[in-house]
């Protein structure tokens, strides 16, 4: 069998140190001290133009596709269109960890542009079982991909129990998860960024686009991936990323309705919260006294999906709140309040063993029940 088809093999949850699949059938018990209640324990949300006002569902379907325009528009997205096989393509695969291997890819992106991924996926096989499938978002950090699977870099050495706190790749797989982690475009090479340069060859190639154009396109592009490895269910797809993966989980989650359930950790949720305006982002237009677009309006977007803010009280925290305020109409106009959920550790920017697993869980609950 060639390493393509090994790839593209049946998948099941099969380790024995893999969680029984019956025991998501319960919601987790802080499930309920998420949740966005009404009332005033969440900030005013004044100070946010334009608010969010819709009261039916067709309401908020027409809300929808307004702002993803707007959004588009400013954006400079890229059209989203069918990437074939044959634009993929297989390198090594190692075994990570007893039970779980790991495939390093390559895809093609923008026109003329290939990006690189890890794909971790249990080992066992099986033909007649699909996994849900999770697109993991590195943070910023010299190793990029090698962070989500839990190493340091191409040594293979483990990474530190608190940089393990964002292997967020390695824990899901070992849950029977089948994961792909993608090289973000500010990194030429697996390690070692170059925000300001790789910023400038993208816009020099695509004027008119913002540097989040990029990214979402590659976390689409994540998707079309992950969802032809055969044995992944294409109806249980999720998204999870910190800092810098946490902006492109959000982009990600309202712009491809693919992606059923999302954690964002610490990524800064209003565009005055974290460096938005830099150039690989949203550029300094977003800063502008009459820029009228922020993320409230993005996240109204995903509902009724899930999608759970974790934040610290360093980029998400309390001026997350009124953001969370207005995006929440949303959900109630769907009947989904319990899909849109807010956990604040207060311990910074980090991914602490709670809210790490906290992230799993839910998205265990919305993906594998």
């Amino acid at each position: 069998m060639s390493r393509s088809d090994k790839l593209f093999s049946g998948l099941l949850l099969a380790c024995n140190f893999l969680i029984p699949v019956q025991l998501f059938a319960q919601a987790p018990e802080w499930l309920s001290e998420v949740a966005l209640s009404v009332g005033s324990d969440l900030a005013s949300a004044d100070s946010i133009s334009p608010t969010v006002e819709f009261s039916s569902e067709k309401q908020l379907a027409d809300y929808r596709r307004s702002i993803l325009s707007e959004w588009t528009r400013y954006l400079g997205a890229f059209e989203h269109t069918q990437l074939s096989k044959e634009a993929i393509r297989i390198h090594e695969e190692v075994e990570q960890e007893p039970g779980i291997t790991r495939t390093r890819i390559t895809y093609e992106t923008e026109p003329g542009q290939w990006t690189e991924a890890f794909v971790l996926r249990p080992k066992a096989l099986s033909t007649d079982n699909s996994l849900p499938g999770v697109v993991v978002f590195h943070s910023t950090v010299d190793n990029s991909i090698f962070q989500p699977v839990g190493l340091v870099g191409p040594d293979s050495a483990l990474a530190q129990q608190n940089e393990l706190n964002k292997a967020y790749a390695l824990h899901l797989a070992r849950r029977g998860y089948v994961t792909l982690s993608p090289r973000n475009y500010l990194w030429p090479l697996r390690v070692g960024i170059k925000a300001k340069e790789e910023a400038e060859k993208f816009i020099s190639r695509n004027p008119g686009r913002k540097g989040m154009a990029r990214m979402l396109l590659d976390g689409q592009r994540a998707v079309d991936v992950l969802i032809s490895l055969q044995g992944v269910d294409p109806k249980r797809i999720g998204a999870i990323g910190h800092s810098l993966g946490a902006k492109e989980a959000l982009y990600l989650a309202a712009f491809d309705n693919r992606v059923q359930a999302t954690v964002s950790s610490e990524g800064g949720l209003g565009i005055r919260q974290s460096n938005w305006e830099a150039p690989w982002y949203l550029n300094s237009e977003c800063l502008k006294p009459d820029f009228k677009l922020d993320h409230h309006q993005l996240l109204a977007t995903v509902a009724p999906r899930a999608f759970l803010l974790i934040g610290g009280n360093a980029s998400d925290g309390f001026e997350s709140l009124p953001y969370l305020q207005q995006a929440r109409i949303a959900y109630e106009v769907c009947d989904a309040k319990r899909n849109l959920g807010f956990y604040n550790h207060a311990q910074g920017h980090a991914v602490t063993p709670q809210s790490l697993e906290r992230s799993l869980q839910w998205l265990d609950w919305n993906l594998r029940r």
